[in-house]
């Protein structure tokens, strides 16, 4: 376990926060690590069920680690669009990739401008 969230896994259990705040905390890590830190966290999430607010540029790691997405538009940031049904996206039966490619379409689609 990466040290940083082996420190903030036993803060988090003994505390037992209502909100964990995390902005961008794997931005910087290898995609192996990045991958284990992300699956490191579901598990946490599973042990104790507490609220992750998680910010991330990474639309696959946001499928991953989300059961709801909010889209934020740049200056001035706001609420752009809310995807709810992440939950049953996976990448075996191909709906995550398809989701990801629903949620980019909603990032970088012009407004007023359909195909």
């Amino acid at each position: 376990l990466h040290y940083p969230l082996r420190r903030q896994r036993q803060m988090c259990i003994r505390d037992r926060p209502d909100i964990l705040l995390m902005d961008e905390p794997f931005a910087a890590l290898d995609a192996l690590t990045r991958r284990q830190m992300q699956d490191e966290l579901l598990q946490l999430w599973d042990d104790t069920q507490f609220t992750v607010i998680f910010v991330t540029h990474s639309i696959a790691e946001a499928i991953k680690i989300s059961n709801r997405i909010l889209l934020l538009s740049p200056h001035p940031g706001r609420v752009k669009a809310e995807v709810v049904d992440v939950d049953g996206a996976n990448v075996e039966d191909g709906s995550a990739g398809q989701l990801e490619r629903e949620i980019h379409d909603l990032l970088f689609s012009e407004p007023g401008h359909t195909e």
